[in-house]
């Protein structure tokens, strides 16, 4: 008895096809999204420069870590 093989469904290509590319789709949107978000925050930061607090008071902006007294306290209690 001769088997003869079973029918295969070119939809079943085409489907898989369209799968990918909606996924493609769906990635690729969510990244140009990202980027936008990304352009924009950049964007303000750039522009807002000093805080306004800052900006009033005429004192420059705090940068970086400082230590204070309260801070020194702490680290001699650590010590043994």
């Amino acid at each position: 008895m001769k088997s003869t093989p079973l029918p295969t469904s070119p939809s079943a290509s085409e489907s898989q096809g369209l799968r990918t590319g909606r996924r493609r789709l769906v990635v690729g949107a969510g990244v140009a999204a990202g980027t936008a978000l990304a352009a924009v925050v950049l964007q303000r930061k750039a522009e807002t420069g000093v805080p306004a607090a800052a900006a009033e008071t005429g004192e420059p902006a705090a940068q970086g870590y400082r230590l204070t007294d309260h801070v020194r306290r702490y680290y001699e209690t650590t010590r043994t």
